[in-house]
């Protein structure tokens, strides 16, 4: 058969010897031989008893180092790639970079995770000491990502059911005003940035109103990730019994398992070690919410809005409030994303540009979702989906594993928040990982005896996290410290009291309808 070849470019895979200049192309490749030696180099690693023969290479050499290669994701293909270069002679300098590299490399530098590490205002190790912030290192892709990442969560499948809350002509108005007020807001947050040279949202806050702002600001931040954990146990187990688990499980049971498989998952002491779960956790989102939106048009289109949809319904729109308010959970990403950027003065176009488009698919989605089931329409929206279709299934499954392989990453920031509480700097380094191990089981617990009660009441769970820990993170907080920080002409200061009272006003009104 044709001689398989392995090329590469790069002084690691280049002949180190005479031995294996004979067995290697002049462009560091290798022949088929290193298909039999990838074969022996994976039983070697099955059974250690297997020993290495003469006619196997070397630990080190080219040969080697070209069968790592190959392992790789993607390397015959990348070897492929190579060999046809070589036969047009083409260069190795004109070649695609991306025929050396595996493709899980070239996305890893685009996901920067540790982006959100500093979303509470403060990095700190696994022992409570503060960290750094990130060197600037973002490019435009990266910022892009980043800013989608923190706005567009599973608070958009809460949408439609909001809508039914509050309406089809009132919610799109006020989901636009309660957008138009974040874009303020986080300008405030960012101008309070540029005139104090803080890049945290706690150390702002303290140099405001003195470390009880910078205290109240964590526990709001804290107190909101640990909602959107409980959120997301309410979530799974919804989605786990509309597919069939009722018949073995009760929804409690559910939430028990649910908590019970996150315990070790949060043992997890580096964020960075939950990259690729929360990469691929994207992934199954961003394909759950499109199969949900062509799900909605395909019946839409079909049969037309549903005839009982009501233009305002002032029973309820408290409840649209908080869970709006609750969609727009990025905020706290915002000053950690710019510090990341090489160029931050870029921020503040490229962040409006793309918060357009973010409100605009919340628009879409929520309205189409509430247009087409009506008053059917349930709190997530992905359990309107067909129930005897296996796409549908296959997109509920997908996007309940998604939710589990959040739940981490969601936790993990605010949970060093109240160790540092509980258990403060520890020294030395280490001696307090059992402790913390239980303390985090038993916060774990403690969200699943909430999940279990307020599943029921989710709709209200939802507007209540919104009121009580977002209101105040989305428009109390940034107003405030402008005010005493930067506001000097009286309009600047009318702009933040205004936006101070709104707040307090949204609060006050989303617990009196919840209550």
């Amino acid at each position: 058969g044709p001689q398989l070849t392995c090329s590469w470019s790069g002084p690691s895979a280049m002949p180190s010897s005479p031995v294996a200049a004979p067995i290697l192309t002049a462009h560091g490749g290798c022949t088929n031989e290193a298909v039999t030696d990838l074969h022996k180099a994976l039983l070697r690693a099955e059974h250690p008893l297997f020993t290495r023969t003469h006619s196997e290479p070397v630990a080190g050499s080219a040969e080697d180092s070209c069968i790592k290669l190959l392992k790789q994701p993607g390397g015959f293909r990348r070897s492929h790639l190579h060999q046809q270069a070589d036969q047009q002679g083409i260069p190795d300098a004109e070649r695609p970079a991306e025929w050396s590299v595996p493709l899980v490399n070239r996305v890893r530098p685009r996901w920067k995770v540790l982006l959100y590490e500093s979303a509470m205002g403060i990095r700190l190790s696994e022992d409570g000491e503060a960290l750094p912030p990130e060197a600037g290192e973002c490019g435009v892709p990266q910022t892009v990502l980043a800013i989608w990442k923190g706005f567009v969560g599973s608070g958009i499948t809460f949408l439609p059911g909001a809508f039914l809350q509050g309406g089809w002509l009132f919610s799109p108005v006020v989901l636009f005003l309660i957008a138009a007020g974040n874009i303020v807001c986080i300008w405030l947050l960012l101008d309070c940035s540029t005139r104090t040279g803080l890049t945290g949202f706690g150390d702002i806050a303290e140099r405001a109103v003195g470390n009880v702002g910078k205290q109240a600001v964590l526990v709001s931040l804290v107190f909101s990730q640990f909602g959107t954990n409980v959120a997301y146990m309410i979530f799974i187990s919804q989605m786990a019994q509309s597919l069939g688990s009722s018949a073995l499980l009760t929804s409690a049971q559910v939430i028990i398992l649910v908590v019970v498989v996150l315990i070790p998952l949060c043992w997890v002491r580096s964020i960075h070690r939950l990259e690729f779960a929360i990469l691929g956790a994207d992934v199954l989102i961003v394909f759950g919410l499109g199969a949900a939106m062509w799900y909605a048009c395909q019946d839409l289109f079909t049969r037309g809005p549903d005839p009982e949809l009501m233009a305002f319904k002032p029973g309820t729109c408290g409840l649209f409030m908080g869970t709006a308010i609750f969609t727009f959970e990025g905020l706290p990403y915002i000053l950690p994303i710019k510090s990341c950027m090489r160029q931050p003065e870029l921020f503040w176009p490229l962040f409006l540009k793309n918060f357009v488009g973010i409100v605009m698919v919340f628009l879409i989605f929520g309205s189409v979702g509430y247009a087409n089931y009506g008053p059917g329409v349930h709190t997530v929206v992905l359990l309107n989906l067909p129930s005897q279709d296996p796409i549908a299934a296959a997109v509920r499954a997908a996007y309940m594993f998604a939710l589990l392989l959040s739940s981490p990453f969601v936790f993990l920031s605010a949970a060093r928040i109240t160790e540092l509480w509980v258990f403060g700097i520890v020294k030395p380094k280490g001696t307090k990982k059992w402790p913390k191990n239980a303390f985090r089981a038993a916060e774990l617990f403690l969200f699943g005896a909430i999940a279990i009660f307020g599943g029921q009441y989710f709709e209200k769970f939802l507007a209540f996290t919104g009121a009580v820990c977002c209101a105040p993170i989305a428009f109390i907080y940034p107003a405030l410290f402008h005010l005493v920080l930067c506001a000097e002409s009286h309009g600047a200061k009318a702009l933040d009291i205004f936006f101070v009272v709104f707040g307090v006003v949204a609060m006050v009104f989303v617990l009196w309808e919840v209550a």
